[in-house]
């Protein structure tokens, strides 16, 4: 209910509500995955769709429909709405920024983040804002001990932020 989205607390929740697991897991495979969606049924495959719909995981959507058209399987339609909002407010995936002026005029940013969230325990690996990106991999401390962190360092980057020293990850 506290959650802030901010992701101090991994690994160190003072109320041991969560339990990071570290283990070797086999890259995501999405053939697989619709083997199994297939024998389900056809809710169960219109669910997938619109989840991969829903998380704008666009490659793996026409994954799964091209395997869906190689089985000869009607496509179910399936309604999904941008939300990528996966239960922690502060975890919504975001581009940020304005987009607004042409070519000729140059944007003007306030602050030069471009993407939330920023802390490496909390991203999306498949996020589609770090498709072909710049990154910044900063030291969750640097934008404090710097005062021109953003105009110097981040324009046009995607910001990834973790401790070297407390996360117990790296």
């Amino acid at each position: 209910m506290f959650c802030d989205g901010l992701g101090a607390c991994i690994g160190t929740c003072p109320q041991d509500a969560i339990e990071v697991e570290q283990r070797e897991a086999e890259p995501y495979d999405e053939n697989n995955v619709m083997e199994n969606i297939v024998k389900e049924g056809p809710n169960v495959i219109k669910a997938h769709l619109k989840h991969l719909n829903d998380h704008g995981q666009k490659d793996y959507l026409n994954q799964a429909i091209n395997i869906l058209k190689d089985k000869n399987m009607e496509i179910l339609e399936y309604e999904g709405e941008k939300n990528f909002s996966c239960g922690c407010p502060g975890s919504k995936e975001m581009e940020l920024g304005d987009k607004t002026g042409s070519k000729d005029e140059p944007v003007i940013y306030s602050a030069q983040l471009r993407n939330w969230p920023v802390q490496l325990q909390l991203l999306n690996p498949n996020a589609l804002y770090k498709k072909n990106a710049n990154l910044l991999i900063a030291a969750d401390c640097a934008p404090f001990a710097y005062a021109n962190f953003h105009q110097r360092f981040l324009k046009d980057k995607i910001l990834i932020i973790l401790c070297p020293k407390l996360d117990k990850t790296i």
